[in-house]
């Protein structure tokens, strides 16, 4: 075959090649999707440091030996956001309980309620959990862990949005558990006859460093395993008296 020609076969396959990847792309359905529309507050920090203002009335001190807690009230990302500057690679725990998107008027974003009518009601609360949980990460030490509760509405995207390389990936997932949030059903019962009985708390380590050690305690209520490890049951449900 001519020189000439065999260069023109070979255009005409990386043309092919080339074609049937942007083909390719057009196909991929599995992931998710995000709202593009800017986050309000988060365009605002870009240009606007958000300051914490200390409320002296509201302070209390019982022992002045002992460490110093802090509540801070307000927007989360602000707080966050202040917290990256001042404690970032600090924080050994975070303990997260963000709105569930229920629909039912308890999640707001861009200032308004997003309610089972919004066909877009998943992407916005995907983008508002990313942002939040970007910063989140960025205060946990290497040997830091992140728990987050959830329930049924938004436990399947929650856990794939941890699992992207952006946030904590796949490889730091722990375990997702499950707890007991009735002891028994109560109420009107749905037309399906199913009470949903359960919730989440989804734990990731920030890096693979990360691993549990057990509670020092009388080792009687301990079993071992081959390893010589320590371990015991522990049941997670709400307390007896919980009405709802």
């Amino acid at each position: 075959m001519p020189k000439n020609n065999k260069n023109l076969e070979v255009e005409k396959l990386q043309a092919e090649v080339e074609r049937l990847k942007k083909e390719l792309k057009k196909k991929k359905k599995y992931g998710l999707v995000l709202e593009e529309k800017p986050e309000e507050v988060v365009e605002m920090c870009k240009t606007k440091l958000p300051v914490l203002k200390e409320v002296k009335n509201k302070e209390i001190i019982t022992d002045k030996d002992k460490p110093m807690n802090l509540l801070i009230e307000g927007d989360n990302y602000h707080a966050l956001s202040v917290l990256n500057y001042t404690h970032k690679g600090k924080i050994d725990v975070i303990y997260i309980d963000p709105p569930y998107n229920t629909g039912n008027k308890d999640f707001i974003f861009n200032d308004r309620y997003i309610d089972k009518e919004d066909s877009y009601r998943h992407s916005k609360w995907l983008s508002f959990m990313e942002k939040r949980l970007k910063l989140a990460k960025n205060l946990l030490k290497d040997i830091g862990v992140i728990f987050i509760s959830i329930d049924d509405n938004e436990v399947a995207q929650l856990k794939m949005l941890l699992d992207s390389p952006d946030l904590f990936g796949e490889e730091n997932f722990i375990i997702n558990l499950t707890w007991v949030k009735k002891e028994k059903a109560s109420g009107v019962l749905p037309r399906s006859m199913v009470l949903p009985n359960f919730e989440y708390i989804l734990v990731y380590k920030k890096n693979r460093e990360f691993r549990f050690r057990g509670q020092e305690r009388s080792m009687a209520s301990y079993m071992v395993d081959k390893g010589g490890r320590y371990w015991r049951y522990m049941p997670i449900q709400a307390t007896r008296n919980q009405n709802n």
